[in-house]
């Protein structure tokens, strides 16, 4: 029992006798200022006294008498600022609105909107939102509105990218509507790449897509803009004008396919572009430049084309007459005479299911006659693209025995034309026309009801039937008869369901009433 008293008296005396200097916290003042001093052994008296006895315990122990009387020794520290209430409760409907890992897509950490707050000379800027005085939800999400435009501000808005993505997107829109140029040019540029396909859609100004190239551009020269960047642009390259796209950088063969593909482009811009690789390549005729050029090739002047060697186009891609939109007529009746020669594909009865597919567009330019000309398995090598393209008036002449191999897409679309080339002849004529769809509904009614009389009264079958056979003999009195060639009956029977038509001894339209 003694033992403990005497270890726990030596314990006591030693931290009572323990004189060292140490670096310590003088006051609880320094603690905010995070100022530290040594330890001072001030017992009773001055300050003076104090001074004499710390020296006197240095010597002591052999400790340097150079050390200053008192030192403050700064320690780097961060102090934690007070959380804005208002920020705080923000962030907490955020987490409710949207899950808790609420942290925006890369369009907010990359570009961040300006600072509106700052701008000391633009007294008028803001930022357009939908959310100003409204303030309900559904389904505890909150609705989406146009800002009003009333309080929109033309030449002062700026675009805030939130969380809220559909509501940014619906500010943007109402910047484009009530907005000018400026305020376009102040939108976010990956914001703009990553919208392209939805602005494409609106219908405003021609100057306001076209502003939106400035906005992607930014201050990267027009040669430096990269194809991943183009590729991003597409749904409003068409708004650019050629002088711009002649300044791109058209060595990279990626970025003159993604021209000459373009199917909006106009034979302006194509021809100026054509001009400006023309005097960059010199080597441009030769096949492997033309099958990239595409639709570049209707900017080239028709007499650059005549010098080319005619078994060049038998070199040329079999997409490449797919792609030129730009081109008039008369640039693609040239073509075809090109391709028809001897050396390239020959006349119309030579050619084959390969060679029709390879001709593209250039078959809208096929006379009738030629066309009847071509063989029947070859009609296989027409696309729904194609088919689209071609006039009425050479359609006409296609064969009979030419309509069994067309693809159902081609076919249905030849039906259409037919039946709209007829609608509007009658039309000149004088002749009203109640749409087809009248008589279609009205059978499907009686088939409804017949079917409901069968499954009540199977006795009375023969009756009902007989009924149908006097329906379908007399209904053809008022139905129109019109005198149609064979190859149109064929189309028409290949696009109506039989049970559309009121009778099949004679060859006549049924879907049509008069008065």
């Amino acid at each position: 029992m003694y033992i403990y008293y005497l270890v726990i008296s030596v314990q006591i005396t030693s931290v009572l006798c323990y004189h060292n200097r140490l670096f310590t916290l003088t006051s609880y003042e320094n603690i905010s200022d995070s100022q530290c001093g040594f330890y001072q052994l001030v017992e009773t008296g001055d300050i003076e006294g104090a001074k004499t006895t710390a020296q006197t315990s240095t010597k002591r122990f052999g400790i340097s008498t150079n050390i200053p009387d008192f030192t403050y020794v700064t320690i780097s520290g961060t102090t934690q600022r007070p959380v804005d209430p208002l920020l705080q409760f923000e962030d907490s409907i955020y987490r409710v609105l949207y899950g808790r890992d609420p942290d925006p897509k890369p369009i907010k950490k990359i570009e961040e909107p300006e600072n509106v707050t700052s701008n000391e000379t633009d007294l008028l800027a803001h930022c357009p939102t939908g959310q100003g005085f409204r303030g309900e939800v559904f389904q505890n999400k909150s609705a989406v509105h146009l800002p009003f435009l009333e309080f929109v501000h033309r030449g002062h808005c700026h675009l805030k990218i939130t969380k809220d993505y559909m509501q940014t997107a619906v500010n943007a829109f109402a910047i484009f509507i009530a907005g000018n140029l400026d305020d376009i040019l102040r939108l976010p540029s990956l914001y703009v790449l990553h919208s392209a396909r939805t602005i494409a859609m609106m219908k405003i100004a021609r100057e306001k897509m076209a502003a939106t190239w400035s906005v992607v551009k930014g201050s990267t020269p027009t040669e430096a803009i990269p194809y991943e960047t183009l590729e991003r642009y597409r749904p409003l390259f068409k708004y650019l004008n050629g002088k711009e796209m002649a300044k791109l950088n058209l060595s990279d063969s990626r970025i003159l396919s993604y021209i000459g593909t373009h199917p909006d482009l106009s034979r302006h811009q194509v021809g100026v572009v054509a001009s400006r690789y023309i005097q960059i390549n010199p080597r441009w005729t030769e096949p492997k430049y033309l099958n990239m050029m595409n639709n570049l090739l209707c900017g080239v002047p028709m007499i650059f084309m005549r010098r080319i060697p005619e078994n060049t186009y038998l070199q040329l891609t079999h997409q490449i007459f797919y792609h030129i939109r730009a081109c008039d007529p008369l640039q693609r009746r040239f073509y075809l005479a090109m391709m028809m020669r001897t050396q390239a594909l020959g006349k119309s009865y030579s050619w084959s299911a390969r060679e029709v597919s390879r001709l593209g567009l250039l078959l809208a330019e096929v006379s009738g006659q030629d066309l009847s000309a071509i063989n029947p398995e070859a009609m296989s090598g027409i696309t729904a693209q194609v088919m689209l393209e071609m006039p009425i008036h050479s359609l006409k002449s296609i064969t009979e025995m030419q309509l069994r191999y067309l693809e159902p897409k081609p076919l249905n679309i030849l039906a259409r034309k037919l039946i709209a080339y007829q609608n509007q002849q009658l039309a000149a004529s004088g002749v009203h026309i109640i749409p087809s769809f009248s008589l279609i509904s009205i059978h499907y009614i009686l088939f409804y009801l017949i079917s409901i009389i069968l499954l009540c009264k199977l006795y009375s079958l023969c009756i009902i039937l007989r009924f149908l056979r006097f329906y379908y003999r007399h209904c053809t009195l008022f139905s129109m008869h019109v005198e149609i060639t064979s190859f149109q009956y064929t189309i028409i029977l290949s696009m109506i369901p039989l049970n559309y038509y009121m009778s099949t001894n004679s060859k006549a339209i049924d879907c049509n009433f008069v008065y």
